[in-house]
């Protein structure tokens, strides 16, 4: 562990003092900080993803009544609530095909792999030597790259559930627009309003 004052040329000093195997041990370390961040997130654009979209509901949490800002305020704090497995579920309800379903359940074994099991195979960095820090490594790089091509393909999927418009612009981005949007545009105005 480094204290919490340690200074770039202190940690240089301790890297280049380190063992190969150290140095592997210490990689495999950072590699787990950087799934973790991945993990996050995945999950967070998932989330602001789903609570964007329009078409997707959660009528058995939020009444119709509610008002809308109170009611997108609501769905946020159910979606933040909710496990992976259950936003899954959720999208399971609604018009996501079932390629899509897998994929995301592929990705969330990958998460589970990580969060749940990863040190059930005694994989502590302490433990292992430098050729076993490195496959781990490995593995975590792996599933970095999977949440992180699957935290873009989120809108994909939606595109594919009618829930939003992409539009594809030079340079690799994207603009995206809740199809929601027209069912609350087209509503006949309130007379009493």
């Amino acid at each position: 562990m480094f204290l919490p004052n340690l200074t770039r040329e202190q940690h240089i000093s301790l890297l280049e003092d380190m063992s190969d195997e150290e140095f592997a041990q210490f990689r495999y370390c950072q590699e787990m900080a950087g799934t973790y961040v991945a993990v996050g997130k995945f999950e967070t654009m998932l989330i602001s993803a789903m609570q964007m979209c329009d078409g997707i509901k959660l009528t058995t949490t939020l009444g119709d009544d509610a008002e809308r800002w109170q009611q997108f305020l609501a769905k946020r704090e159910v979606l933040q609530g909710s496990t992976l497995g259950s936003l899954i579920k959720i999208l399971k309800r609604h018009p996501v095909v079932e390629g899509d379903i897998a994929y995301l359940n592929w990705i969330k074994d990958k998460r589970d792999y990580f969060v749940h099991r990863l040190f059930h195979e005694g994989a502590f960095p302490g433990d292992l030597s430098e050729s076993d820090c490195q496959l781990m490594t490995r593995r975590l790089l792996a599933i970095q790259l999977w949440l992180g091509r699957a935290e873009r393909n989120i809108w994909s999927i939606f595109e594919r559930a009618g829930f939003v418009e992409l539009t594809h612009v030079t340079g690799g981005g994207m603009l995206v627009m809740n199809t929601g949007v027209y069912d609350f545009l087209q509503k006949p105005a309130d007379p009493e309003s």
